[in-house]
C-alpha cells in the first residue's frame, strides 16, 4: 500500500497552515491564541496520520509473511493447490484485509480532517464580506402588446428591471446600503466611431446612502447619500412598491431622487423584550402555474425521483416599529430662481416627512385568527401607514425636472405636498395616495404661449391575497394575488418644447394585475392597461390606450 498520498496531504495542509497563519498576522485579522488552536490541532491530526501510518506498514508487513508461508507450504508438500484450495478465503488473510480497509477509510477520513482545518483557517483570513454584506436584487424581463395615443400598436420585449443591491452593516449602529441599475441609454446618446448617435447601455448607482442610528433603540438617526426623498409611497423598489407591473402616475410623476443629508427619529422607542421565538407558519401554496406544470411533466413521463421534502423554515416575527417617525432632509435639487443654477443652498431644497404606522391581531393567537363563526377577525392581523410629507420644490422629481429642463429657470420653487395610506386587513391591502403642487408654476412655452399649471396626481390601489394565512406580512410577495389599481393627474397634459409634447402623462390610468410567485424568488405575472389622455383643449389628443404585458421576475 502507499501512503505518500496521506504525507503530501499533511505536509500540504502543514503548509498552507503556517502561510495563512503568516498571512494573519501580517494583516492583524487572526489572534494569537487562533495560531495556537490551529497549531494544537495541526499537531494532534500529524500525530494521528503517523500512528495510523506505522499502523498499515506492519498490516502490510503481516501480509507479506502470511503469503510467503503459504507458498513455502505448498512447495515443502510438493504439489500445486487445487483450485477449490485457492478459491477457499485463508480466514486470517481476510480479517487482514478487513482491517486493512477499515484503517484506509480512517485515512480518508483524516485527510477530510485536514482539509476542514484548512478551509477553516482559510476563513478567517481577508474581510469579512459575508458577515456584514446582504445581497439581493431583481431581474426583469418584459414581453406584450401596447398602444399608445397615436393609434399605433407594437409588441414590446425588453429587460425592464437589472438591480442589484447591497446592504452592508458592520455594527449595530451604521447601515450601509448601494443599489446599482441597468439602464438601457435610449435617453442620452453617444456619438460612435462611425459618426452617428446611438443610445449606449450601462450600470449606474441608482441609491447609495449611509445611516447611522437604530429607532428600534434610540430615537434620532441621521442618513446621507443618493437617496430616494420621502415623498408619496415610492421607495424605489421595482417589487415592493406596488403590486401592479406599470407604476401608478402617481409614481411616475413624483418619484424623487436626490442627493440629501436627512434628519430624523422614531418616537416612542420601543421597550425592550425578550426575542421573539421563532414560529413555522404553514406556506402560501402557488394554485396555477406550478400545479399545471408538474401536471404537464408528470402527462409526459416525467416521474422525479423521491425525495425528502425541505424542512420548513421557522419565521421570526419583525419586531414593532416607533408608531411615529419625523425627518427633514436637505437635498441638492436641479430647480433654480433666474437663469442658471449656481450650486447647492441649505435653505432651498428642503424635504420633510411625518409618519405613523401600527398594527394589532383582534387580540387573539395567530393560530386562532378566521376560526368558524368569526367573520370580523377574517380582516385580522390588521396594519395601518399614514404619512404626510412636504417639499421645496415638486419640480425636482424624476420625471419633471428631465421633462421641463429648459423651463426650470422660469418656474423656480414650486412647494408641493403629499399625503398617503397604506393598510392591510387580512388577505386584503389598500394603498391611497396624493401628491401635487401646493402653488401655481408659470412658463412661456416655445410657441410664446404662457402657461400656468399647478402638476398633481391621486391613486387607489386594492389587492388580494389567495391562500392567505394569518402570517403573511406583505400581501402579493408569495403565492397567487390580484391587484386593481386606478390613478388619475392634473395639469401634466404638457408644453411645447423644440415643436414637440414634453411634460405629459396619461390624464388616466387603469390596471389589473394578476401574479403568481411559482417559486419563492420567481414570479410570473400579467397585466392589462387602459390610459386615457388629456382633451384636446387642454393639449392632449382626447384618444385612450390599451396594452397586454406580463412580467417574468426573478428577486432575491
Amino acid at each position: 500500500m502507499k501512503t505518500w498520498g496521506l504525507s503530501a496531504a499533511v505536509f500540504a495542509a502543514s503548509m498552507l497552515l503556517v502561510l495563512s497563519g503568516s498571512a494573519a498576522w501580517a494583516q492583524g485579522e487572526t489572534s494569537a491564541a487562533e495560531l495556537e488552536t490551529l497549531k494544537r490541532m495541526m499537531q494532534e491530526i500529524i500525530s494521528e496520520n503517523q500512528e495510523l501510518k506505522a499502523r498499515i506498514n506492519k498490516l502490510e508487513e503481516a501480509v507479506n509473511q502470511q503469503d510467503q508461508a503459504t507458498g513455502q507450504a505448498v512447495k515443502a508438500a510438493g504439489k500445486e493447490p487445487t483450485k477449490e484450495a485457492a478459491k477457499e478465503p485463508d480466514p486470517d488473510l481476510k480479517n487482514l484485509e478487513e482491517r486493512v480497509k477499515g484503517l484506509e477509510t480512517e485515512k480518508a477520513a483524516g485527510e477530510n480532517a485536514v482539509r476542514s482545518i484548512v478551509r477553516q483557517a482559510l476563513s478567517t483570513l481577508g474581510s469579512k464580506i459575508n458577515e456584514s454584506v446582504s445581497l439581493g436584487g431583481t431581474l426583469e424581463v418584459l414581453a406584450g402588446w401596447r398602444e399608445d395615443f397615436s393609434g399605433r400598436s407594437d409588441g414590446v420585449l425588453n429587460l425592464n428591471t437589472a438591480e442589484l443591491d447591497l446592504e452592508i452593516k458592520a455594527n449595530d449602529w451604521t447601515t450601509g446600503s448601494l443599489v446599482l441599475q441597468w439602464v438601457d441609454g435610449t435617453d442620452v446618446l453617444f456619438p460612435t466611431t462611425s459618426g452617428f448617435e446611438t443610445g449606449v447601455d450601462r450600470v449606474s448607482i441608482d441609491t447609495a446612502s449611509i445611516t447611522i442610528g437604530d429607532p428600534q433603540r434610540f430615537p434620532p438617526f441621521l442618513t446621507a447619500g443618493q437617496v430616494i426623498l420621502p415623498f408619496g409611497i415610492s421607495t424605489g423598489d421595482p417589487v415592493a412598491n406596488v403590486l401592479t407591473i406599470t407604476d401608478p402616475l402617481t409614481i411616475e410623476a413624483f418619484e424623487m431622487r436626490n442627493v440629501a443629508i436627512g434628519f430624523g427619529v422614531g418616537f416612542p422607542t420601543p421597550a425592550p423584550t425578550p426575542p421573539t421565538p421563532p414560529v413555522t407558519p404553514p406556506p402560501v401554496r402557488p394554485l396555477v402555474l406550478k400545479p399545471l406544470i408538474g401536471s404537464l411533466m408528470r402527462t409526459a413521463g416525467y416521474s422525479p425521483p423521491p425525495a425528502q421534502p425541505p424542512a420548513p423554515t421557522p419565521l421570526t416575527p419583525s419586531p414593532d416599529p416607533p408608531l411615529f417617525n419625523a425627518a427633514v432632509y436637505l437635498y441638492n435639487g436641479d430647480t433654480f430662481e433666474g437663469r442658471e443654477k449656481t450650486g447647492w443652498s441649505v435653505g432651498n431644497h428642503i424635504n420633510a416627512t411625518l409618519g405613523f404606522r401600527t398594527k394589532g391581531h383582534c387580540g387573539r393567537p395567530y393560530d386562532q385568527l378566521g376560526a368558524e363563526g368569526r367573520w370580523m377577525e377574517f380582516f385580522c392581523p390588521w396594519s395601518v401607514e399614514l404619512g404626510v410629507d412636504y417639499n421645496t420644490s415638486v419640480f425636482a422629481s424624476r420625471f419633471l425636472k428631465s421633462e421641463y429642463q429648459s423651463y426650470l429657470g422660469q418656474i423656480g420653487y414650486v412647494p408641493g405636498m403629499a399625503a398617503h395610506v397604506r393598510a392591510a386587513f387580512g388577505p386584503i391591502s389598500l394603498i391611497g395616495e396624493w401628491n401635487g403642487a401646493v402653488a401655481s408654476a408659470r412658463l412661456v412655452d416655445d410657441t410664446g404661449r404662457p402657461v400656468r399649471l399647478e402638476p398633481g396626481a391621486w391613486q387607489v390601489t386594492l389587492g388580494y391575497q389567495f391562500d392567505w394565512n394569518p402570517w403573511v406580512e406583505r400581501i402579493g410577495l408569495q403565492g397567487n394575488y390580484v391587484a386593481v389599481g386606478y390613478s388619475e393627474s392634473y395639469d401634466l397634459a404638457g408644453v411645447t418644447a423644440a415643436g414637440a409634447r414634453v411634460g405629459f402623462v396619461p390624464k388616466r390610468r387603469f390596471l389589473v394585475s394578476l401574479g403568481e410567485w411559482v417559486f419563492d424568488t420567481v414570479r410570473f405575472a400579467v397585466e392589462y392597461s387602459h390610459t386615457q389622455d388629456y382633451e384636446r383643449s387642454k393639449g392632449g389628443t382626447g384618444r385612450s390606450a390599451n396594452g397586454v404585458v406580463s412580467t417574468l421576475t426573478y428577486a432575491w
